[in-house]
């Protein structure tokens, strides 16, 4: 899913509970003092956020990605070459980190069996293939289905479906604070709120305290347009309709906990 990252293998956590180091980060701390990427993070509790597009990562400026617990929060582009990666990443909450320096990770891997070096390569593919689908949302896509992107992909990791009065609902946590949320979908906080109140009008859009509610069948135009840019016989195909996805998600979680 475009710009949130995928819960990584037990594997590689299993690593990161050996040989990572726990850091602290308060929101708004960047997670590295210059844009040079040189440790392999993975984020223990709070959101952490990966800027693109500029280099001091001033807010607005650029899109954004978000990862959540159990997620890699940044360093997974240059595990092998060493070379830095440049890029901003940032404490969005307070956030718990486990770091693997480059330099030390390298011998780490050369010794691991291959069932952890698959677990690795299919997670590396995994995030830049989340990475194109996300640069591809942003370039083709207008603002209200970019927001509805967003809203899938955190429904399928987050979201519960609801049955109210013949409608399936689903309920999420935000996913974070609205200056966060215009800036994953690469707008201003203006046409925001545009589109929430686009979304309340066509899609029963509400807040709950920490979560929002809306129908699930205002996803399916963006779902479709997503399943037909994969390509309806990829392996592991999304589902026609995105209810059986959101439903097939629920019944087997795919976020880890």
């Amino acid at each position: 899913m475009p710009w949130i990252t995928l819960p990584i293998h037990p594997l590689l956590r299993q690593a990161f509970e050996e040989f990572g180091e726990v850091q602290e980060f308060k929101a708004g701390d960047w997670l590295f003092p210059r844009v040079q990427v040189r440790s392999y993070m993975l984020v223990e509790a709070g959101l952490t956020g990966r800027i693109v597009a500029t280099a001091d990562g001033q807010p607005g400026a650029g899109a954004m990605a978000l990862s959540a617990p159990m997620r890699n929060a940044a360093g997974n582009l240059n595990w092998m070459t060493h070379r830095a990666a440049i890029g901003r990443y940032q404490a969005l909450s307070d956030a718990r980190v486990r770091v693997i320096p480059h330099a030390e990770a390298l011998h780490y891997l050369l010794e691991a069996d291959r069932d952890f070096q698959m677990a690795l390569y299919a997670q590396q593919e995994l995030i830049n293939l989340s990475d194109r689908f996300g640069f591809a949302v942003l370039a083709l896509l207008p603002a209200l289905e970019r927001f509805k992107v967003l809203l899938i992909g955190w429904s399928l990791f987050y979201g519960e479906l609801i049955e109210a009065g013949g409608r399936t609902l689903v309920r999420i946590p935000s996913p974070g604070r609205k200056n966060h949320i215009a800036q994953v979908i690469r707008t201003s906080l203006v046409t925001l709120d545009t589109l929430l109140t686009e979304m309340r009008r066509t899609a029963g859009y509400e807040r709950d305290g920490d979560f929002l509610i809306f129908d699930a069948a205002s996803l399916q135009d963006v779902h479709a347009w997503m399943r037909q840019a994969e390509g309806t016989d990829a392996y592991l195909a999304r589902p026609e309709r995105v209810e059986d996805m959101l439903a097939a998600a629920q019944a087997e979680p795919v976020a880890a906990a």
